[in-house]
């Protein structure tokens, strides 16, 4: 597993800087489907010429997206 940090201000919570370890695929558990499935991140240029990209939190166990974004070795 390839570990990174990522760090973004997260305006859905007052502009709070945020820094998690995350990878850009892993292998989850749905439980709704009874079945393995792969997430895949991706990394893209929003509308409105911003950087963004998905990843899975391996912390919080979920996905997450970050906009004006940096990359970071774990």
């Amino acid at each position: 597993m390839n570990i990174l940090y990522f760090s973004w201000k997260m305006k859905s919570r007052g502009f709070d800087f945020n820094t998690c370890r995350g990878v850009m695929e892993y292998e989850y558990y749905d439980e709704y489907e009874d079945k393995f499935k792969t997430f895949k991140g991706k990394a893209w240029i929003s509308k409105e010429g911003k950087p963004c990209i998905s990843f899975w939190d391996i912390d919080s166990d979920h996905p997450r997206t970050a906009v004006n974004y940096s990359v970071g070795k774990a």
